[in-house]
């Protein structure tokens, strides 16, 4: 239980910062290609408001420029306006009329487009969105005096960045990550310690009561049996010898959670017959079905083997069909099979027709009785913890489930 404790810290510790990490990292792209586009928008509105190129060069020297102000357009290091900015700008546009024939067009700043292509790009916009991506150019659309205007804006390089940016921020996610699962691995220790040491101080003080309480028990059997032989039977040393029974069996079974709880795994692993283990096992349970009014019906696959404990399989599957013989409507039918493959399937049916008020997800639980009030001779609770922590110590998986109207079904899954 301690190294399971110890996974689902890990587990959770490493979602919480792969969610944080990928949170960031979208933010980061996402910021930037909002900003990318925003840059290469005030770009294409500039070239647009001048007809789809730069206007003509101001002769003005340097000096005599006005200063440049913090939120002044750039473009590759230079102002809009600036003479250098047509030199690392490439881009064109198409003017258009009406009908869509073509007025002008305008390749001078860009060598891989024809005026041909141009117009193709231009026709391949038309009718769509106002703004976009076409290939590896960013454009814009708008109406003019003259026509349709459609200006396209090399975005390679902001694409070429997009890229580098998203493969640093995943790689630097990806080294975070790594780092923080190796720190959160070697700490988880020292966090779930006094958890750990509760856990084992619990699990040490049922060993140490159980083996504390056989001795009385068997002390108390040992006078009944005493005082029947010089008394004689009577109702009051039966149901003292009923008690002693129940709380041998409660003792015992304990024990054997928490021994397994200890070990959680099994201490045995041989191959053998699941097929026998599991026919042998139920057809013990006939004579008890039968006089408890009920039909039992089994059937297993033949030729199915597993690698485990063979001796905590029979148990596991003696619980579940005791359970089914107790607990199952009379005159109801109780079905066991076996089903192989590279996953056996073990199933246990029964009829109950109180199925739909039953919470099948609690039945697992140690000391969960359907009857609240918790009258009756029946057990105690423990017999599917004990299924349970059976069929966890092979790895497999074991649930209730509703099998139809007015039946449940126990699966177990190897």
């Amino acid at each position: 239980m301690i190294r399971r404790l110890k996974r689902k810290f890990v587990l959770v510790c490493m979602v919480s910062v792969f969610a944080v990490m990928l949170t960031v990292a979208a933010l980061i792209n996402g910021l930037y290609v909002v900003r990318s586009n925003e840059m290469l928008d005030n770009m294409l509105s500039f070239l647009t408001e001048n007809g789809g190129s730069f206007p003509q060069a101001d002769s003005a020297p340097e000096a005599e420029r006005p200063p440049r102000g913090r939120r002044d357009p750039v473009w590759e290091g230079e102002l809009f306006d600036s003479p250098e900015a047509r030199f690392v700008t490439r881009h064109f546009s198409v003017l258009m009329d009406e009908s869509g024939a073509v007025i002008e067009t305008n390749t001078d700043s860009v060598a891989a487009v024809s005026a041909e292509d141009a117009v193709l790009y231009a026709q391949s916009v038309l009718g769509g969105a106002p703004s976009g991506y076409c290939d590896i150019y960013r454009y814009m659309v708008s109406e003019t005096g003259e026509g349709t205007l459609a200006v396209f804006l090399d975005a390679s390089t902001q694409i070429r960045d997009r890229q580098q940016v998203m493969l640093i921020t995943a790689a630097v996610a990806l080294v975070i990550c790594v780092a923080v699962f190796a720190l959160v691995w070697f700490f988880s220790g020292r966090a779930i310690r006094p958890i750990a040491a509760s856990v084992e101080k619990q699990r040490q003080f049922i060993t140490d009561a159980g083996h504390e309480l056989k001795t009385p028990l068997t002390i108390i059997s040992a006078n009944c049996e005493i005082l029947e032989l010089s008394q004689g039977e009577n109702e009051w040393l039966t149901g003292i010898e009923k008690q002693v029974a129940r709380l041998r069996r409660l003792v015992n079974n304990l024990v054997t959670l928490s021994r397994m709880d200890e070990e959680r795994a099994v201490a045995v692993r041989e191959r053998f017959s699941l097929s026998d283990a599991v026919y042998d096992t139920a057809m013990a349970f006939s004579a008890a079905a039968e006089r408890a009014g009920k039909r039992l019906r089994v059937t297993a696959e033949a030729d199915v083997y597993l690698t485990g404990d063979e001796a905590a399989v029979r148990q596991l599957t003696s619980i579940l069909a005791d359970n089914a013989v107790k607990y199952g409507d009379a005159g109801g039918e109780i079905t066991v099979s076996l089903a192989g493959g590279r996953h056996p399937v073990l199933t246990v049916e029964n009829d109950y027709a109180a199925v739909d008020s039953l919470p099948l997800s609690r039945l697992f639980d140690r000391f969960y009785r359907s009857d609240p009030a918790r009258t009756g001779d029946g057990g105690h609770g423990l017999g599917l913890a004990i299924a349970r922590s059976i069929a966890e110590a092979h790895r497999a998986s074991i649930r209730a489930e509703k099998a139809g109207e007015g039946r449940v079904r126990m699966r177990v899954r190897f």
